[in-house]
């Protein structure tokens, strides 16, 4: 006779961007080995399939890492990570001016949705063009920041990203058979053209927490975003092992561009 499995609780969440209601349920032990071994490889790649691989295991399918939106994925993960080693996430954030680290703790629904005023979908890109957007994926994450070719991978998100193209008489929308036509369409952009497409990532809803703090060795003020998943990812996957933060801007809460969408000419 096979010994029978403990049931496992499950919960719903609400997705903040989709608002969709899923199901779902902590990670088991099995399924946190394959979280810590993927930390243990330092290999950032390794540890977004793996984290990838758990929401889709612990929300029964639900969501699709293919397409759902990068902040509900952001959302998901630190609900199930929440409900299954506890709801509070340690790490050392470390200072912009001396270095000197400093211990924090926060809870995951401490984490909250922020919106741009003015963001939108639709973009004006001159009197005949403009086009409709989509937000990135988990999978444009890792093209972005893992993929060794991350900087010509820019493009290629860029036109992923992009949904339709609108003229006066046609609509163009992109099927994924018709990848390099709106490749070739995002590279035959002018620079203020592009700069418009940019601005949707750089506006875009974002899941963050805002620290801010004196530094208690040389008193300088600062202000860190932590995102949840992006920043340093593999730090919130293992129990009890704390991360570290660095400042992004210890002045203003502005960030570059390239810490939503990795265009290299972006500015604070």
């Amino acid at each position: 006779m096979s010994i029978p499995m403990i049931k496992v609780p499950s919960y719903i969440m609400k997705l903040p961007y989709s608002q969709q209601e899923v199901k779902y349920r902590p990670y088991v032990v099995r399924e946190e080995k394959l979280l810590i071994m993927a930390n243990e490889s330092e290999d950032v790649a390794v540890v977004m399939d793996a984290v990838g691989d758990v929401i889709k295991a612990c929300t029964f399918d639900a969501i699709d890492i293919k397409t759902a939106p990068l902040f509900d994925v952001q959302y998901a993960f630190l609900q199930i990570r929440g409900k299954s080693i506890g709801e509070i996430l340690e790490f050392n954030c470390i200072c912009g001016e001396c270095e000197a680290r400093m211990p924090v703790a926060i809870a995951v629904n401490e984490f909250k949705m922020k919106t741009t005023p003015g963001h939108t979908n639709k973009i004006q890109l001159d009197d005949n063009f403009h086009v409709t957007m989509k937000y990135p994926t988990f999978q444009h994450f890792t093209k972005l920041y893992v993929d060794e070719n991350s900087d010509q991978n820019v493009y290629e998100v860029l036109a992923e990203c992009i949904e339709s193209i609108y003229t006066e008489d046609e609509v163009f929308t992109n099927t994924g058979n018709n990848h390099q036509d709106f490749r070739d369409f995002v590279e035959n952009l002018t620079v203020p053209q592009f700069e418009k497409l940019e601005n949707f990532f750089v506006t875009m809803p974002i899941l963050e927490k805002i620290i801010e703090y004196a530094c208690v060795e040389c008193n300088r003020k600062n202000i860190i975003s932590i995102d949840g998943i992006t920043n340093r990812i593999g730090k919130f996957t293992s129990m009890g092992k704390r991360g570290v933060h660095r400042v992004i801007d210890s002045t203003s809460r502005k960030r570059k561009s390239k810490s939503r969408i990795g265009i290299a000419h972006g500015s604070v």
